[in-house]
């Protein structure tokens, strides 16, 4: 089994606990108020580093990662991320350029620190980061389509005739790139794991002046078409999330108002109902 290799620098740590208490599967102990983790206990590490994260002096690091190579905490102003929440809209017009493969690539390493159940992080990322290649790819999805022989939902049939007729694509909306974002076989909460990613990257790519368009339309079609998963290497059998990104050719000047459009529901534990 390979180390995780739990280092301690006795003249930083202060013999707060704070990593013991902290520790999700409770394998760190203290040894004269030293922080350790038995060798025969670290095949229960879950990797989340968070003994790392929470050492207020730095005093640990873990997995080979230096803490001084972490960035600090910072705080984001309620009212601003309120906002910034609120103004996110679905981008359904891109401009006809491609985006920055560095963006891509920092996009894609900060939605890696979305949390996963249990930690795993058994994620794929696929990406296409040429616009022609997504045109490519709506040529043969909709070929695929038109020679089906398996009944078309009133979804899959439109965007087929609307293709047939002026070459609109009706399932990225134009836009130049697309993620999906896939779970492995040791995700068992794959199904969470991927749809919490793509919200991640969302937001980021907003941040970073993007559109993107949640493509459940292209879901639909590999559910009903598993076959065509291969044209983006991914395996239909495992969870998977598809979203689509540019740069968007429009600007959205305000929010929506729909502070009322959840349900909302205080949960009252009720004893005899229990009963």
């Amino acid at each position: 089994m390979e180390t995780i290799n739990f280092t301690l620098d006795r003249e930083k740590c202060i013999r707060c606990n704070a990593c013991v208490k902290d520790c999700t599967r409770h394998i760190i102990h203290s040894n004269g108020g030293y922080p350790e983790i038995p060798a025969a206990e670290e095949k229960d590490c879950i990797r989340c580093q968070h003994c790392m994260a929470i050492c207020p002096t730095g005093a640990i690091s873990i997995l080979g990662l230096l803490p001084e190579n972490s960035l600090p905490v910072e705080t984001v102003a309620p009212d601003a991320m309120s906002r910034f929440v609120r103004s996110r809209r679905t981008v359904r017009q891109y401009r006809k350029e491609n985006v920055d493969r560095a963006l891509i690539d920092k996009l894609l390493a900060d939605t890696a620190h979305a949390p996963t159940g249990g930690n795993t992080c058994d994620l794929t990322f696929s990406v296409i980061d040429d616009r022609k290649e997504i045109s490519r790819i709506v040529a043969a999805l909709m070929d695929h389509l038109s020679k089906s022989t398996v009944e078309l939902s009133d979804f899959m049939r439109n965007a087929l005739e609307e293709y047939q007729r002026s070459g609109a694509d009706e399932i990225f909306r134009d836009a130049p790139h697309l993620l999906i974002v896939s779970a492995g076989e040791k995700a068992y909460c794959g199904d969470a794991d991927v749809v919490i990613a793509v919200s991640y990257f969302e937001l980021l790519a907003q941040a970073h002046g993007l559109g993107t368009t949640w493509c459940y339309f292209l879901k639909f079609i590999l559910n009903t078409f598993p076959e065509l998963g291969c044209l983006f290497g991914i395996s239909t059998e495992r969870p998977f999330c598809p979203i689509a990104f540019g740069l968007p050719a429009i600007q959205y000047a305000r929010t929506v108002q729909r502070d009322q459009a959840a349900t909302i529901k205080t949960i009252k534990f009720d004893r005899d109902a229990n009963a």
